[in-house]
């Protein structure tokens, strides 16, 4: 499969510069015949819910119905070429399939003792309500290519993108070299311990390293960057793409032996992403396989993070825990229709919905307690409070929190937004093919991912991309003029 020919396609893979047709450019979107069908899907997961069923069941129907609705919708998106697959909408739509039912297209008869059937019907409601209101959203915003001054990029030279690099990377292990004077043996040996027993975990309530640590956050452009080289990497030297291979090698190796999937997978999917937006032509081995493989590491991943991050990985792999009887025979994700079902049984039964102070925490989230004193540390209701977790975090995904707002109206007003945000952020694709617009691009598309796990992230996984918007306007980058497409 090629990509149509309503989309631009680079006549070189020059790192420096790219001529354009002179024909329309229309970014990926969305295709209405798609959302049809994925809403009619819905429909029928919902009305298709057995009621009389074990928990498990009435969640394991739903999975199976929308996957294959979501399928098709992918499948008619296709007709425009794989490039209109590459969505920040789309990572919406399967994130939050993810993480909320695709553990349940596999066994799950623990999951039967944790909710009531009137509690699992009313999370899988806000689920499927959830994913309708993403996907009818996508559609609010027009398809029009960006024509954002700030978003308009030039290019930078291979030995300035390879600085960026070095320096993201210095600046994103700073905290962690430090809380081991830079021992880096030390460091790996820490990150092979279990789950927050490294030197370098923060108080739950932050001090002044808390700018530090914040800067880890640069860590996300290394698989940005990693993406584009490698689709470019004729233009490099060995040299620098040892560098580039050493450095995003050991980021996703931090990122697994942490324990936090998240984390790992936003790496995993912000170098496919970045690696997908530069290629000059799409086909089924340059394209699906690449992303077929990363969905099966994704699932690998996922299962064996789970059981070894509370004893770390270095106890997991040389007691083989991983061979014993102790780990699951099945794959689980996180349980979050357990945590929704919760919220929705005590909200508003129980409990006032929190309203406006959801979206304040997300705003200030970022803000470093050093620079607001007043800071509140937590909601005032939480969720750990709701699911009566102690000693333990729990998360409901955004659909979650979004109820806990304003109910239903806050999942569908959400989801709305959320839709409508990341359509807008398709309109950026391919709107200039440089290198340093393509890292921005990518990096967009790790915030919308991880934005499904929880919408206090959005504000806090924004500051990558506002950092590569700083450096070019401030001129510490100087990039090259790149012709803008017609």
């Amino acid at each position: 499969m090629s990509m149509s020919n309503d989309y631009y396609e680079p006549y070189s893979d020059s790192l420096s510069t790219y001529a354009y047709p002179e024909k329309k450019y229309y970014p990926p979107a969305a295709s209405p015949e798609g959302t049809f069908i994925f809403l009619i899907g819905l429909a029928a997961a919902y009305v298709l819910i057995p009621t009389s069923a074990a928990p498990s069941e009435m969640a394991r129907t739903v999975a199976i119905i929308s996957a294959a609705a979501l399928g098709i919708s992918i499948l008619l998106d296709s007709r425009k070429g794989l490039q209109n697959l590459l969505r920040a909408d789309l990572i919406c739509l399967v994130g939050i399939y993810f993480l909320t039912l695709v553990e349940f297209l596999f066994p799950q008869t623990e999951f039967d003792e944790r909710l009531t059937v009137e509690q699992t019907y009313q999370a899988l409601v806000v689920v499927l309500v959830g994913l309708a209101a993403l996907a009818i959203g996508r559609h609010l915003v027009s398809q029009k290519p960006a024509r954002s001054s700030q978003l308009n990029f030039g290019d930078i030279s291979n030995s300035l993108l390879i600085w960026v690099l070095i320096v993201s990377a210095f600046l994103g292990y700073l905290d962690m070299l430090l809380s081991v004077d830079f021992n880096i043996p030390e460091m790996v040996d820490a990150m092979l311990s279990p789950r927050f027993t490294q030197p370098w975990v923060r108080p739950k309530l932050g001090s002044w390293r808390t700018f530090i640590t914040e800067l880890n956050l640069l860590l996300y452009v290394i698989p940005a960057l990693a993406g584009v080289v490698w689709n470019r990497r004729r233009s490099f030297s060995a040299f620098q793409l040892s560098i580039v291979a050493v450095l995003f090698l050991f980021t996703l190796f931090f990122g697994f032996s942490g324990g936090t999937r998240n984390i790992f997978v936003a790496y995993l999917s912000i170098f496919l992403v970045s690696y997908l937006v530069t290629l000059p032509k799409h086909n089924f081995r340059n394209t699906v396989v690449p992303i077929i493989g990363t969905a099966l590491l994704t699932l690998f991943a996922s299962y064996h993070m789970l059981e070894f991050r509370t004893m770390g990985l270095r106890n997991y792999l040389e007691n083989q825990v991983y061979a014993g009887d102790t780990v699951r025979d099945t794959l689980s994700v996180d349980y979050n229709l357990w945590s929704i079902g919760m919220i929705t049984d005590a909200l508003p039964a129980k409990h006032e919905f929190l309203g406006f102070e959801i979206i304040y925490w997300a705003l200030i989230r970022p803000i470093p307690r050093v620079l607001f004193p007043g800071k509140p540390e937590d909601l005032s209701l939480t969720i750990e409070e709701i699911a009566g977790a102690e000693g333990w975090t729990v998360a409901a995904t955004y659909l979650g929190e979004a109820y806990m707002a304003w109910g239903m109206v806050g999942v569908i007003v959400i989801s709305l937004l959320f839709g409508a945000l990341a359509a807008w952020w398709n309109r950026m694709a391919l709107q200039r093919q440089s290198a340093y617009a393509m890292m921005t691009y990518a990096l967009g598309f790790a915030t919308a991912g991880i934005t499904m796990r929880s919408m206090f992230w959005l504000t806090t996984m924004s500051l990558p991309i506002v950092a590569l918007l700083g450096l070019k306007k401030t001129g510490l980058i100087r990039l090259r003029k790149v012709t803008p497409l017609p």
